[in-house]
């Protein structure tokens, strides 16, 4: 918590940031050429479908209130609060068994101390396809013996942490490694800001598994005093669970969170595992498409296609016609778009946890 006098310094500077130009360029004639070149950009078509959608909304909710538009309620902290919107989804997911998880890691001969790529072929032509199979094996045993005991004794942090000395946080197995914790452990986590680093977080969505199904919860900062309370409640979520997944949340969401802690004086641990899905899905289907977008790996991977989407980067005009004219609308849009990332993170992960990638 934090002194009143820090925090109307605080609000006054959040304030400051909100008025700064937004960076992004409309691309004319959707031109994919023009928008590898421009760090933030929006084709001609979808600026204009998300202009529209703004003036369609704005008429919509025209003299309604936050809390009439959304299905939530306010969350008092002892910082203040914000709101708080909850949506369960239809969407039901079974994690693989955590015993056949361990059963999958040790069939990965190169977990073993001296083994690498080229000397697991040799030993699998030979016969020895899991690591149980090495057991007998004159030089490796002893190694073979090691690595079964980590893996089928260890704790999932333990075992996460051995998988990661031998490959990277990216590889195939690191993310199985994740469904060793159970489905109660997982946090999805996407943030709708005001633009690049320092500038306030608008939205903090969140999403975890109850029954096996994902129940979305996003906190909203109605205004320049609720992105305190709402980063607290968000922080408070993630130190509940181990494994925290985000799409680019390695280079943003987790940095963006602990810079903006450290803006109100505080601190923040980085996660115990953290799975970012665009690393994987680089590795999966980088080599077959244009870029990495979660957009475009949503409709390689998983089938979806956004038809009337907010772009990100136009997030930040929308928030700024809500705060200028007091409207609801504009907020729509931006909730929907966050649900459908926070939901298709869960629908990754249990893509890649299934086993069907290559």
């Amino acid at each position: 918590m934090i002194s009143n006098t820090s925090y109307d310094t605080v609000c006054r500077q959040w304030r400051s940031k909100i008025n700064e130009s937004h960076d992004f360029q409309v691309i004319r004639n959707d031109s994919v050429f023009r928008a590898g070149f421009s760090g933030a950009s929006v084709f001609d078509s979808e600026f204009r479908k998300a202009s529209h959608l703004k003036t369609v909304y704005m008429n919509r909710y025209a003299g309604m209130a936050v809390e009439e538009v959304f299905d939530g309620r306010t969350k008092y902290t002892p910082d203040g609060e914000c709101f708080e919107i909850t949506t369960p989804t239809d969407i039901r997911i079974s994690p693989p068994d955590p015993d056949l998880v361990r059963k999958r890691i040790l069939e990965d001969l190169t977990l073993v101390r001296g083994i690498g790529p080229v000397t697991a072929i040799g030993l699998r032509k030979k016969g020895h396809r899991t690591i149980h199979d090495l057991v007998s094996h004159r030089r490796f045993r002893n190694g073979a013996k090691e690595c079964i005991t980590r893996v089928l004794e260890g704790k999932p942090d333990e075992i996460v942490s051995f998988i990661e000395r031998r490959h990277s946080p990216s590889h195939p197995l690191s993310v199985l490694a994740s469904g060793i914790y159970g489905c109660n452990s997982y946090l999805f986590l996407d943030l709708e800001t005001m633009g690049f680093f320092s500038r306030p977080v608008i939205l903090f969505g969140i999403a975890a598994l109850e029954d096996h199904r994902v129940i979305v919860r996003q906190f909203l900062v109605r205004d320049m005093e609720e992105e305190l309370p709402a980063l607290e409640l968000t922080l408070q979520n993630l130190r509940e669970k181990p494994v925290v997944i985000s799409y680019n949340g390695k280079a943003f969401d987790i940095p963006y969170l602990i810079s903006r802690s450290a803006f109100y004086g505080g601190m923040m641990d980085r996660p115990r595992h953290h799975i970012d899905l665009l690393h994987a899905s680089r590795r999966n289907a980088g080599h077959l498409l244009q870029d990495c977008r979660l957009g475009t790996i949503e409709k390689h991977l998983l089938g979806i296609s956004r038809s009337s989407d907010l772009p990100g980067s136009m997030v930040p005009e929308f928030y700024e016609t809500y705060l200028q004219t007091g409207n609801p609308g504009p907020l729509v849009p931006i909730v929907e778009h966050n649900q459908k990332d926070v939901t298709s993170l869960a629908k990754l992960l249990f893509l890649f946890l299934t086993g069907e990638q290559e």
